[in-house]
């Protein structure tokens, strides 16, 4: 059993053995009184029995009245003693008459020889021993000549008293054995609920919130825990929500496309998202209480952090040469709790925004340059003609320079709105695509390229297998070939070969066009998709391209959700390959 049991029972047990006490202490007062009025009436009637027996023997003398003393005492077994009016002791049961001085003035005597009964308890003079007496007028003729008394030592009344205490507390062993018992019962059904509720409660600061305590018991403890179980209830509808909040706020954390890092004032990272460890290359799990100059080795954000703390609301675009070169837009303010006050970066990553930017300028000049170039030279060659030169040998070179400009013209804007075009389908999803061979589309490519192959001597060589099929566009795809063949056929050397494959790759179809021309150098791969981007912007105006074949390449592969790459170095040809998923 638990100590709540023992104290619990104790603390009855207690309460019981005071009132059993208490109860005792009154009954054994009680008793004393009710035995010493019984024995003074007792006394009082044995003295009546010696006054009796003395009156009917009137006119004994002192050794008649001592032996009648005795024979009383004998079959009584109290003291007696004859007094005469004048106080002189005549006889007693115990000692001689002559030992004794003067009764007169004794109280229970007083009483007597007024013609009364007199009750007293006090000290013998003569014994030295307190002793209970009781005694009653001797009459001779009406007359008062004497008093009978009867006497009992204290000793033999606290005998008396002593035997009947020991029967009641004897009597008392049972009541305070049951009282025990009962303090037992009662402290179990008080703390065995009690224990209850403990281990209910016990269970809710261990999470178990929706534990609840069923209890049939008196009211109050009933009361207690429904209260117990309403709290628990409260509790969990509020941590329940407190952890969807929570779990909300750390997803949003998380899935943050922009790095989020939380300082302390001393630098110590608090928290960051995954965004961040990938930004700057640290594991975000391991990156807590650590100097952010140990995680993130950039002078630039240190400063941006110094400066954060110091002035509070700040903002900086700041350069990272990390890798790649990556421009952020960080911003950074102070944490207003005052419990954890700090620093809050957030580093965007506008590096593709940066060069979106750049390549809308360079698009802007690119498209004004290539539509000015040949604008000019039709302008040019027009007002030569107006100025009188129509009828001159060179009019009719004058008016093919002209039809060639504006070819070249055309070109470049319909290219320009294919590009656009393919856009606004892709950005809507409006490209259908079907299940199909794709042979028939390489085939009809190779036709178109044929011509111009032809002319500078080039074989074209279609490998692909007739029973090999993708998820595609015929159009589309037919014209992304025919880009890539027509570059592969303008920068390949006479008398050379083309070759177009397709083959089934894990992950779906791959579609190359090989060819073994110049070459590109390396660092011009990043931006060969790119809008009017020339590696050699004379030899490309002079091959008479728009500079968008490329680029119209790279979205017809994205509007086939695949995507194109190059392979190639200076010396030994190029490989464009276009992949599209099975």
């Amino acid at each position: 059993m638990s100590r709540l049991v023992w104290k619990l029972c104790a603390a009855y047990l207690l309460v019981a053995v005071l009132a059993l006490g208490i109860c005792l202490s009154a009954a054994a007062l009680l008793l004393k009184q009710t035995l010493v009025a019984q024995t003074q009436e007792q006394l009082a009637a044995q003295a009546g029995l010696l006054r009796a027996a003395a009156e009917q023997q009137a006119g004994l003398n002192a050794a008649e009245l001592r032996r009648l003393c005795r024979t009383f005492s004998g079959e009584l077994g109290v003291r007696f003693t004859i007094i005469s009016a004048a106080g002189e002791v005549l006889a007693d049961s115990e000692h001689d008459a002559f030992s004794f001085d003067n009764h007169a003035d004794r109280p229970e005597i007083r009483a007597a020889l007024a013609g009364g009964t007199g009750i007293s308890f006090r000290r013998s003079h003569s014994l030295g021993k307190e002793l209970l007496y009781a005694a009653v007028p001797l009459r001779r003729g009406g007359a008062v000549w004497g008093a009978a008394r009867a006497a009992l030592p204290e000793d033999v009344l606290e005998q008396r008293l002593n035997a009947l205490r020991g029967k009641l507390f004897l009597a008392a062993v049972p009541a305070l054995l049951l009282a025990a018992a009962v303090s037992l019962l009662l402290a179990l059904r008080v703390s065995r609920p009690l224990e209850e509720i403990g281990q209910g409660v016990l269970r809710f600061t261990q999470g178990s919130l929706r534990h609840r305590i069923h209890l049939a018991g008196p009211p109050e403890i009933s009361q207690l825990a429904e209260a117990c179980n309403r709290m628990a209830a409260q509790l969990d509808e509020r941590t329940e929500s407190l952890q969807k909040q929570l779990g909300l706020l750390e997803s949003t954390f998380r899935s943050m496309s922009e790095a989020v890092i939380v300082t302390d004032r001393e630098g110590r990272i608090l928290r960051c998202n995954q965004a961040a460890g990938r930004l700057f290359g640290f594991d975000p799990a391991a990156a807590g209480q650590r100097d952010i100059q140990e995680l993130v080795r950039l002078a630039d954000v240190q400063q941006f952090l110094d400066k954060t703390l110091k002035q509070g609301q700040t903002e900086a675009v700041i350069a990272v040469s990390a890798g790649r070169e990556k421009i952020l837009n960080a911003h950074g303010c102070l944490l207003r709790d005052e419990a954890s006050a700090g620093a809050l970066l957030v580093f965007h990553d506008i590096t593709r925004l940066k060069r979106l930017e750049t390549m809308r300028r360079d698009f802007a000049a690119n498209v004004s340059h290539e539509l000015k170039t040949p604008l000019t030279a039709i302008s040019g060659f027009v007002e030569t003609l107006r100025d009188g030169a129509l009828h001159e040998p060179d009019a009719e070179r004058f008016l093919e320079i002209i039809a060639r400009n504006v070819i070249r013209l055309r070109a470049i804007i319909d290219d320009l709105l294919t590009l656009a075009k393919l856009e606004q389908e892709e950005e809507h999803s409006q490209i259908a695509l079907t299940k199909q061979a794709v042979l028939p589309v390489l085939n009809n490519a190779a036709a178109l390229c044929a011509i111009a192959a032809a002319a500078k001597n080039i074989r074209l060589e279609v490998l692909c297998p007739a029973e090999l099929q993708a998820q595609l566009n015929a159009a589309l795809l037919e014209q992304a070939v025919v880009n890539l063949l027509d570059n592969a056929v303008k920068y390949s050397r006479p008398d050379s070969t083309v070759l177009l494959r397709a083959e089934q790759q894990e992950g779906g179809v791959v579609i190359a066009v090989q060819d073994f021309g110049c070459g590109i150098a390396s660092e011009h791969h990043a931006r060969l998709f790119e809008r009017f981007y020339r590696v050699d912007k004379a030899r490309s105006c002079k091959l008479g391209g728009t500079g968008l074949g490329l680029s119209i390449a790279k979205h017809i592969a994205q509007a086939h959700h695949g995507a194109i790459s190059v392979d190639s170095a200076p010396g030994r040809g190029s490989v464009f390959a276009l992949r599209l998923p099975g």
